[in-house]
């Protein structure tokens, strides 16, 4: 992923879908990607805010491991026993804080696991991170610095707004894009997001997406036609009609059309006589 490429997220809120965005700063993921073993979309927003991270093996899988400025640790785990049956997309996310020397500590910060007080959001990132930058600011972690839009916000926001996707700001203030609410049919839905996860890939952003989302795991069959082809905001609008120019035909011809054959002109009668 790139330094100022924003990590794009689709989940599934109850018959809904949304599409966060966020933006890494320096430093971000890990020169080596091996290093962050998929996890830098939660290395980078933690290193964002200052903070010494590693990513170790748990039980049965990765787990992400932050030193916390009090001396405890913030450790964010997928499912351990069992593992997760889609790694790549975990079902669900736990979040705890801990100190084995001095005076102990043990705080649950998030479960998303079943039953566990979070269990609604799920495998939901964005909530994950939330919960974590709350408890992060209470414990008085320095925050992340603030940044204007990037220039590659703004070519997502183009790109999610063709694929079908509308701008919308959550209650805490943060933007994030949405398919319409009438859109509730599966299969409809799977085609746009389909249909921006190609796009947005084909920008060079990182897309984060639940294969249940797509039309099939891979990025195939894909229909780009009815996506054109991303172009700065000015470059579209030169290229587009004018909402007042009028349709025009424009007969062509096939190359495999024969030739027109030559008209002659007419004989001029002759004034010689007997001819």
């Amino acid at each position: 992923m790139h330094q100022d490429n924003p990590l794009i997220t689709f989940e599934r809120e109850g018959p809904h879908i949304t599409a966060w965005t966020s933006t890494p700063s320096s430093p971000v993921v890990s020169e080596d990607p091996n290093e962050d073993h998929r996890y830098g979309y939660l290395t980078a927003p933690l290193h964002q805010r200052g903070l010494e991270v590693t990513v170790e093996y748990g039980l049965s899988d990765y787990i992400v491991h932050a030193a916390l400025p009090d001396g405890s640790s913030l450790i964010i785990s997928p499912p351990q026993e069992p593992p997760s049956e889609e790694p790549e997309f975990p079902e669900s996310w736990t979040a705890i804080r801990h100190r084995d020397t001095g005076p102990s500590v043990y705080e649950e910060i998030y479960d998303s696991e079943p039953g566990g007080p979070d269990a609604r959001y799920g495998g939901s990132v964005p909530s994950l991170l939330a919960a974590v930058d709350t408890r992060l600011d209470q414990l008085g972690v320095p925050p992340r610095p603030a940044q204007q839009r990037s220039s590659q916000e703004r070519v997502a926001d183009v790109v999610l707004h063709r694929a079908g996707f509308i701008a919308a700001v959550s209650f805490d203030g943060e933007r994030y894009h949405r398919l319409p609410s009438a859109m509730t049919d599966p299969t409809e839905q799977r085609r746009a997001v389909t249909r921006a996860f190609a796009a947005l890939q084909d920008e060079g952003f990182t897309v984060l997406c639940d294969s249940a989302l797509l039309t099939s795991k891979g990025r195939s069959p894909i229909d780009r036609t009815a996506l054109p082809a991303c172009a700065p905001p000015r470059v579209s609008a030169a290229l587009a009609p004018s909402p007042s120019a009028a349709p025009r035909t424009v007969r062509t011809r096939l190359a495999t059309d024969p030739p027109p054959r030559p008209v002659l002109p007419p004989a001029r009668p002759s004034t010689t006589p007997g001819r």
